[in-house]
């Protein structure tokens, strides 16, 4: 077992020199000591097959190593492992779900029956949650079952029954998929409703019962009733949605922590207008939204390009904001005093768009929509105040990253072009991931991955050799090779830069790394400071 660094926001745990299940058992002896001896600087903790992440403010590296050490994980090996609760999931196999039953059963020369017999009669272990909130990933398939997923993905419906190499899963949500669907159930898999939003969870066991029927879905709930005063939406812009800094503690779930893709620049909005950093705000990427306050208000944007950007304002009831000129930063954020008071779910008001969870019903901002206000908070506010940092960074931006878990992986020539060469970002690029063109990165030999936890800045390098860097609404687990971490004070850079920007990595070590951080804290602390001294001026 070693303990590595995870960028400079997580420490890694790996497993090795035991067999798979051994690994896994591993894990969890592991993770139920982290659950005995909580500590208030660890905000997540992660597992998968064989490792297991605690993840943390970049601030906090340093007491969380030592938290960890004085628990003496390297004894959990000698440990009894808890068992989990054994679950039975009704399933209907084959059926009109996008089956793949039959061409299956016909690839591994077995028979339907065979097959269903094969999968219903396995106990499987639940290795890691991930993908997607609920998604388990199930360890046990048996070897006659084993096939890879398919070229390309597909969509999946909700509830689809599958297996993929040496696993099997559910889809608890319809998500694109390469998955072999062989039955559906109705069982629940995630609801941020229970106490436990998670049906299952990692050391769980799980048998599949085979029934001809399923009960009928659920009808969904009646939409709520328009707010008679809050923020109308006029035209919603490219991609608005809510965001706050975030849903952490939620990743053993599945669920990603999400939240504003530049926190710098949403709590500079939030702060122009009297309010804590975490309020929640809208987010505008590419470009802005036209909004109606059906009450009065007070109002600061950040991201554009005029004179009005980086200053707050006051709207009375009935007045229209148009922020459809040029944004000087691909993400901008409007902030309104009080902020932006939808539900709390899983103690965040962010939208995660993959998950259709939180934020307004879970998804982008459309015409018609209606907003609603917090309660203003007493915070003192002055007209004098204009904030135009951070400065839009150019065409050419330079990020540093430390290694990552993979980067022996890498050839040589990969690591000197990936240090030396120029990456552009792509307009595929979205709040998963920065998408990136450029020199293709090569292993030294075909290999394999198995799931490990990643984090904001993770880049992740996928069959085609082109990275991608892991953004808010990252998974919690992934199964690419990661070549290294953007430090966390690099990453609002990324977040800020349009497509087309050519980026420039230089690697760092985890000192440079906490330096930059606590660089970019004294810079938001000067920001204070500066606002203070505006409202004191006679």
């Amino acid at each position: 077992m070693g303990l590595h660094a995870l960028g400079d926001s997580g420490w890694l745990f790996k497993a090795s020199g035991w067999s798979s299940e051994g690994k896994l058992q591993l894990i969890l002896r592991l993770r139920r000591i982290l659950e005995l001896n909580p500590f208030p600087e660890i905000v997540d903790i992660v597992s998968s097959f064989d490792t297991i992440a605690v993840q943390f403010n970049p601030a906090d590296g340093q007491k969380v190593i030592e938290h960890l050490t004085s628990l003496h994980l390297d004894d959990a090996s000698d440990q009894q492992t808890l068992g989990g609760q054994t679950i039975t999931i009704p399933v209907v196999y084959g059926g009109d779900h996008n089956s793949d039953l039959q061409s299956l059963a016909d690839t591994k020369n077995l028979t339907i029956s065979e097959l269903i017999a094969l999968h219903r009669d396995t106990e499987f272990t639940v290795a890691a949650i991930g993908f997607s909130p609920g998604f388990p990933y199930l360890q046990g398939l048996p070897p006659e079952l084993h096939q890879p997923r398919h070229a390309s993905p597909r969509k999946v419906p909700a509830g689809s029954v599958a297996i993929a190499g040496d696993q099997a899963g559910i889809y608890p949500f319809a998500s694109q998929g390469g998955w072999h669907v062989i039955g559906h159930t109705d069982q629940t898999l995630f609801d941020p409703n229970r106490e436990n939003p998670s049906l299952l969870q990692p050391g769980d066991k799980v048998r599949f019962e085979e029934v001809q029927t399923l009960q009928e879905p659920r009808p969904a709930p009646p939409e709520p009733e328009p707010l008679l005063d809050g923020i109308t939406v006029i035209e919603p812009g490219a991609l608005t949605s809510v965001q706050d800094h975030g849903r952490w503690g939620r990743q053993h779930f599945g669920v990603s922590p999400g939240g504003a893709a530049d926190p710098v620049l949403a709590s500079i909005a939030n702060r122009l207008v009297g309010n804590p950093d975490e309020a929640a705000v809208i987010e505008c990427t590419m470009t802005g939204a036209v909004l109606q306050f059906d009450t009065d208000v007070r109002v600061a944007w950040v991201g554009w390009a005029d004179e009005s950007s980086g200053k707050p304002h006051e709207f009375k009831a009935g007045t229209q904001l148009d922020l459809r000129s040029r944004m000087c930063h691909l993400r901008g954020y409007i902030a309104v005093a009080g902020g932006i008071d939808v539900p709390k779910i899983l103690g965040s008001r962010a939208t995660d768009l993959r998950a259709v969870l939180g934020g307004h019903q879970g998804r982008t901002l459309q015409a018609g929509d209606t907003l609603p206000i917090g309660k203003e908070s007493s915070a003192a506010v002055s007209e004098k105040w204009h904030v135009s940092w951070p400065h839009p960074d150019g065409k050419v931006i330079e990020i540093r990253y430390l290694p990552g878990m993979q980067t022996n992986w890498f050839t040589e020539e990969s690591h000197r072009l990936f240090s030396g060469s120029y990456y552009e970002i792509t307009p595929t690029s979205d709040r998963t991931g920065t998408r990136l063109n450029g020199y293709k990165l090569k292993l030294n030999e075909p290999r394999e991955m198995v799931s490990q936890p990643v984090i904001f800045g993770s880049i992740q390098v996928p069959p085609n050799g082109q990275p991608i860097v892991l953004m808010s609404e990252r998974q919690t687990i992934g199964g690419y090779p990661q070549i290294g971490h953007v430090i966390s004070a690099d990453i609002p850079k990324l977040a800020r830069a349009w497509p087309g920007t050519q980026v420039h990595f230089r690697e760092v070590d985890l000192e440079e790394a906490r330096h930059a951080w606590d660089e970019l804290q004294r810079d938001l602390g000067i920001l204070n400071v500066g606002l203070m001294m505006k409202l004191q001026e006679p």
